[in-house]
């Protein structure tokens, strides 16, 4: 320190005896009892100084600006001033603190296993960047560049040949068709079988039906023998789109049954149902014990018939699947009304669309919050609060699909008898569309 800083005159006074008292003094005594501040920020704040000085001697901010030791070397980059506008690289910045950390053991301010502490690495690892900044200098203290990891993918050409190959011997695996390519006649390709596993999977056609389904699909194109799966592939793709449904009210009505559940003191509950295919207009029953045809029977008869004849509509086809509840004495039922008998083929809920997603609404607003509510111990109180959300459902929800387009089933059902609905309690002028789907 020059002799003409004033603090140098200032520290004068101090000698070897004051500066062995000074921190018991100061921080022992003084600090909590005569000026009664806290003690360990004040040690914290005084530590992070001198580690921000130091961080500032080793070439951070002024290195230029100071006279080193003969072990120092110049900074990795030039000092900061202020005016950057990017932050700084994270390698630029590790070879700071590589840098920082060598000057400080040069100058013996700490020692190896002190510094190594400090910045979290071993000592062979100080050594060993020490070993890189006396052969290489700054440029031995930034992180070794990885190498670039190699293209392992394949060539376009061999996916290709391997593409053509599997659709031209469709039932070959992925061995046989990488032993196949490295011949002559197919261009003496180099591939592992795992290599042809992962194009095929790529292109989808990891699977021999899909190498099949592809070979025939390529064939048809081309002119060729056309198998069953392919024409059933090429018809499936041609084919429009079918809504199922009816236009007209009453021309047909699909049914369904649903188990509600085993419940304590009432037994199995089972509900039948029937939906319009035009109006969605819906019909529901439910009834204790095991679902039989003479029941079936009974709703068809008296819950779903009388509706159509109270509004001048002729029921001419339900929609049934292949349960045994739908054949014997429905069959016969049917007949004696005169309406047609449809029946689904197996495995087909599909094509039973309109009932099906109706038991799903019943089910999740209609049941799941009853069962929540209220104890039943009898069905008909079950059937009583069905038929109450039945009217909800027909005369006040609004329907927003592609048929109904936010208008109400029996808005549609009803179309043509407006007194009806007047003698049902409800306005003709009153069903006004909410949401019209276009």
């Amino acid at each position: 320190m020059d002799r003409d800083d004033p603090a140098y005159k200032g520290q004068a006074g101090y000698n070897r005896f004051m500066l062995a008292i000074y921190d018991p003094w100061v921080i022992g005594f003084m600090a909590p009892v005569v000026w009664r501040s806290p003690v360990h920020p004040g040690v914290a704040r005084y530590r992070q100084h001198l580690g921000l000085a130091a961080h500032d001697r080793a070439g951070h901010s002024n290195l230029h600006e100071r006279r080193g030791s003969p072990d120092d070397a110049p900074p990795v980059e030039k000092p900061l001033d202020g005016k950057e506008t990017t932050p700084m690289a994270p390698a630029a910045s590790l070879a700071r603190l590589r840098k920082w950390m060598l000057d400080r053991v040069a100058r013996k301010e700490v020692s190896v296993v002190q510094a190594c502490r400090e910045a979290g690495i071993s000592t062979s690892r100080f050594y060993e960047l020490r070993a890189r900044y006396h052969a290489y200098g700054e440029a031995g203290l930034l992180p070794r560049p990885r190498p670039p990891r190699p293209d392992r993918r394949l060539s376009g050409p061999l996916t290709d040949q391997i593409v053509a190959y599997a659709i031209e011997h469709p039932t070959e695996g992925p061995r046989t068709i990488a032993a196949a390519l490295g011949l002559a006649r197919f261009g003496r390709w180099q591939v592992s079988h795992g290599g042809v596993y992962n194009v095929l999977r790529r292109a989808g056609l990891s699977r021999r039906a899909t190498r099949l389904a592809a070979a025939e699909s390529l064939s048809a194109t081309e002119g060729g023998p056309i198998t069953e799966r392919a024409l059933r592939d090429l018809r499936s793709i041609e084919r429009a789109v079918v809504h199922i449904g009816s236009d007209t009210p009453g021309e047909q009505v699909f049914f369904d049954t649903m188990f509600v559940g085993k419940l304590k003191g009432v037994g199995k509950i089972w509900q039948y149902s029937a939906v319009d295919g035009s109006c969605s207009f819906a019909f529901a029953k439910v009834v204790a014990g095991e679902k039989s045809a003479e029941a079936a029977a009974s709703f068809l008869a008296h819950d779903v018939a009388p509706v159509y004849a109270e509004a001048g509509i002729g029921l001419a086809e339900v929609v049934v699947d292949g349960g045994p509840e739908f054949k014997g004495a429905f069959n016969r039922r049917c007949a004696s009304l005169g309406i047609s008998r449809h029946q689904l083929p197996p495995r087909s809920p599909n094509l039973n669309a309109f009932v099906e997603r109706f038991q799903g609404s019943v089910l999740h607003l209609h049941y799941r919050n009853a069962f929540r509510y209220c104890f039943y111990t009898d069905v008909r109180d079950i059937d009583a609060d069905l038929q109450a959300w039945m009217r909800f459902y027909n005369f006040e929800r609004p329907h927003r699909g592609y048929r109904t387009k936010g208008r109400r089933p029996a808005e549609i059902l009803y179309a043509h008898r407006a007194d009806l609905l007047k003698m049902k309690g409800w306005e003709s002028d009153a069903f006004t569309p909410q949401t019209v789907r276009s």
